[in-house]
């Protein structure tokens, strides 16, 4: 097999992309070597794993893929960030805080889609159970608030 480099970090991106259904996609500056050391022990500590794949072979993987649309939006270097345990609770904004003065967030790939930043704004968990109690929660609520407004009307057009 004539494995090049090039070929192997297509190769790795591609078994990441379809391996990880969540993860978070950053941009980030070119750091110093004891900068990124700082960098990786910070990330330890939140356990968190990243991959950093090559600016071009980034570029060139997704304009083959699904996610060709979403090529316009990577022009440096780009790192990609997902947790060590599937068991961990993910607080979104205490990771944003955290990573923020080293990275800055270009997307969230969840479930086979890339959203953006402000797509999940009000979000404060990545939790499915969570999530949807608050989904339901929120629907009783505006379907009350709907049968009520429903009834006054009845009664103001039946008088």
């Amino acid at each position: 097999m004539d494995f090049s480099f090039k070929n192997y970090q297509i190769f790795k991106l591609k078994k990441y992309l379809k391996k990880k259904d969540f993860f978070f996609l950053f941009q980030s500056s070119k750091f110093n070597l004891k900068k990124w050391i700082d960098i990786e022990q910070n990330l330890k500590k939140l356990k968190l794993n990243y991959h950093k794949p090559l600016n071009s072979v980034t570029v060139n993987t997704l304009k083959k893929s699904i996610y060709k649309n979403f090529n316009l939006v990577i022009n440096g270097f780009i790192i990609l960030i997902d947790f060590n345990y599937k068991t961990s609770q993910l607080d979104y904004d205490s990771i944003l805080k955290s990573l923020n003065n080293s990275f800055s967030l270009i997307s969230i790939k969840l479930n086979n889609k890339i959203y953006s930043p402000i797509q999940l704004k009000r979000m404060k968990n990545f939790s499915y159970k969570k999530n949807m109690f608050n989904f339901h929660k929120t629907l009783d609520n505006r379907l009350k608030f709907s049968y009520v407004l429903t009834a006054n009307k009845k009664k103001i057009f039946s008088k």
